[in-house]
């Protein structure tokens, strides 16, 4: 595990130090939560105000975590990931869109370990392997100090030939 002056990460494929993020808008949500964390371990689901980050509201989802068993449903979606994602998902349940295991193991060491991460990798589901991606994933917890949400943020970017909506060399995107 890496550390952080702010707080600790989960060292993953390819995850970065949160005190380093590159991308400004997950870095400008990185520091929100960790100006709304204060001296906990993490900040509350009613710490976290839209009206003070509108302009990465597009980029910002919130994951419900259910414990038992462990499942996380997408409970809302800025629209720029919605666009990434190719559809509306809000609602869904990841383990019923998502078959890889590399992106559960991260969560579920975000709920067990309480830290959040920064993540650069791609889609492998639902056909968008072509999307790539930039993301925060940072844990909410509820008043027994135990994560019941995350806030994450996501940057997509496009490899070179992609145009929106037609997919890679302009060939059509399949959902």
């Amino acid at each position: 595990m890496l550390k952080s002056n702010r707080t600790s990460i989960v060292k993953s494929d390819e995850v970065g130090d949160l005190d380093h993020i590159p991308v400004s808008e997950l870095r400008a949500l990185y520091n929100y939560w960790c100006a709304k964390k204060g001296d906990r371990v993490m900040p509350s689901r009613s710490d976290i105000r839209p009206a003070e980050i509108v302009d990465l509201l597009p980029k910002v989802g919130l994951i419900d975590v259910e414990h038992a068993p462990r499942r996380y449903r997408l409970r809302l979606l800025g629209t720029e990931v919605v666009l990434a994602l190719g559809q509306e998902m809000t609602g869904k349940y990841l383990d019923e869109i998502s078959p890889s295991g590399s992106g559960m193991a991260r969560l579920n060491k975000l709920v067990e370990q309480k830290t959040g991460y920064y993540v650069t990798s791609q889609l492998d589901w639902m056909n968008r392997g072509f999307q790539k991606y930039q993301a925060v994933f940072l844990p909410l917890g509820d008043e027994k100090g135990e994560v019941n949400m995350i806030l994450c943020g996501m940057r997509p970017y496009f490899q070179k030939g992609y145009v929106q909506g037609q997919g890679v060399g302009g060939g059509p995107n399949r959902l």
